[in-house]
């Protein structure tokens, strides 16, 4: 709160180190290293939540949004697409944790979403090169599978909401998402 990134971070470090029960010191030493800009330590310290720690799924949730939080894409930005890629691997491994349907949807939409940001950022209707064939959550990383993939999660959101002015919200964010087709 005082601005003092480093002293704070050095702290939730020492905590964090000495006793990996307090897992609130690795989500504020990953909240301190992503106000600092550092990224891949915030990723690597969320990771780090052992697998027998109830708040585990909580960290690698956490994990997933701190790839793409906060990025504004760039076409040759492959740093991003490596980011993206493993925040989509994260999400189809969160099945283990015992994730629910929803949050996954939920977080399945965040990441289609940024690929799809990412693929419009490019100014192209095709796949950079930096992309090659790669997938994400099963859609093709372009803009119409990008479309396709953030329908269906849409959708299967609509289904899993509680409320009808929710399930018709979401439906109509399918509706906005869907590509043009003939049919």
């Amino acid at each position: 709160m005082l601005g003092q990134l480093d002293n704070a971070a050095e702290y939730y470090r020492l905590v964090w180190s000495t006793d990996p029960s307090f897992v609130s010191a690795a989500f504020g030493l990953a909240r301190v290293r992503l106000a600092a800009g550092d990224r891949r330590g915030a990723v690597d310290t969320l990771e780090s939540v052992p697998e027998s720690s109830v708040h585990c799924t909580a960290a690698r949730v956490a994990a997933v949004r701190a790839r793409l939080r906060g990025r504004t894409p760039s076409a040759g930005d492959v740093p991003f697409l490596d980011d993206l890629t493993a925040a989509a691997g994260q999400v189809e491994a969160l099945n283990a944790y015992g994730l629910d349907p929803a949050r996954r949807e939920q977080l399945s939409a965040e990441v289609l979403g940024s690929a799809l940001d990412w693929v419009l950022s490019t100014g192209r209707d095709t796949v950079p090169p930096a992309a090659g064939g790669r997938m994400v959550l099963g859609s093709g990383l372009d803009e119409r599978g990008l479309r396709f993939g953030l329908e269906r999660a849409y959708r299967t959101l609509a289904r899993l909401a509680p409320g009808g002015e929710e399930r018709i919200e979401l439906v109509e964010r399918a509706n906005r998402y869907r590509p043009r087709t003939w049919v």
